[in-house]
């Protein structure tokens, strides 16, 4: 075979090759680009939530973008309404506004355009504009912190102790039903402890820090606080910090300032096996975003799905801290 001859056979075999290849190829469905919609992502939960929830959809043959807001609900619906007009197969939101979250939301249902909610509970009237939810249970996590907070006060002698909440956002979708839990659980379990400061630091740590040491200077005259709600871990270290600072004990050895936490963070399993922090809650954004993840695989292929996917939450104590270390340190 002389050298022609033999390029047209190549040329033929490859023909072939392409001829027999192209209707596999064409058979592959196209890949489904979905906009997710987060609170900033620098904070621990979120950005390993949204890390996971990236990895476990491109998996799964979905092109997940992140698009985070500092708590600006007024740009989470500009971002919504843009992910609309691009013609996204399906939105993945965080509410950051349980109101100003509805128009955004209208208009993405009447394109058609399926909206999974995740991390923060939708408000029962959004309920006809979402496909499902997959995240925590807001004011159970709330409930079993102040369970924690009343456990630790009577242990220590102090049913009528006085209590200062450091907060998350409370004009987002989470803060405010964590904090209505913890008030139910301590009117129930503690009636006789009272709230006596709630400080909104919107999720940030140097806020929190700032925020816990103005209270306990604020009340030092008058009988101190006797236990500091950090509605994340982060949150409550701050305000392990804030009370270092201003010569406080905290923790039950040194009969100190009670300290619960919640969503067991990093830095809360540290100080809760120092025994600087009472209690946090189990919270897992990598379990939370997987299911999220197949779940929305199976709304974008046209199956049917639950309402409502909640995560299951429980006190994490010295106790317990080696079930669930591992998984809480992020």
């Amino acid at each position: 075979m002389n050298i022609k001859e033999t390029f047209n056979h190549v040329i033929c075999t490859l023909g072939l090759v392409m001829l027999v290849a192209t209707p596999a190829l064409a058979q592959k469905p196209p890949t489904k680009r979905v906009a997710v919609m987060l609170a900033p992502t620098q904070d621990a939960f979120v950005g390993t939530w949204s890390a996971t929830f990236k990895a476990e959809s491109a998996a799964r043959g979905i092109d997940a973008s992140i698009f985070s807001s500092p708590f600006d609900a007024a740009l989470q619906a500009r971002q919504i309404d843009d992910a609309v007009s691009q013609k996204f197969d399906g939105l993945v939101v965080q509410a950051l506004s349980l109101n100003a979250i509805i128009p955004s939301l209208t208009r993405a249902k009447a394109a058609g355009i399926p909206v999974l909610a995740v991390i923060s509970q939708m408000p029962e009237s959004a309920s006809p504009l979402i496909v499902s939810y997959v995240g925590e249970d807001s004011r159970r996590l709330g409930e079993l912190a102040g369970e924690a907070m009343a456990n630790a006060l009577k242990a220590a002698g102090k049913p009528k102790g006085r209590i200062a909440a450091v907060t998350g956002s409370l004009a987002d979708a989470i803060a405010p039903m964590r904090l209505d839990g913890f008030k139910a659980s301590l009117k129930r379990l503690a009636p006789e402890a009272t709230i006596v400061a709630v400080e909104d630091v919107r999720w940030n740590p140097v806020a929190a820090e700032q925020a816990a040491g103005q209270v306990l200077a604020r009340f030092a005259a008058s009988g101190g606080i006797d236990g500091l709600y950090g509605m994340n871990d982060r949150l409550a270290n701050a305000a392990i910090q804030a009370a270092g600072a201003a010569g406080y004990k905290v923790g039950s050895k040194d009969k100190g300032i009670i300290v619960v936490g919640g969503n067991c963070q990093a830095v809360g399993m540290q100080n809760l096996a120092a025994g600087d922090m009472a209690a946090t809650v189990e919270m897992l954004p990598k379990v939370s975003a997987t299911l999220a993840a197949r779940v929305f695989q199976e709304v974008l292929a046209g199956k049917a799905v639950n309402k409502n996917y909640l995560e299951q939450h429980r006190i994490i104590t010295q106790a317990n801290i080696a079930q669930v270390r591992s998984a809480c340190s992020y």
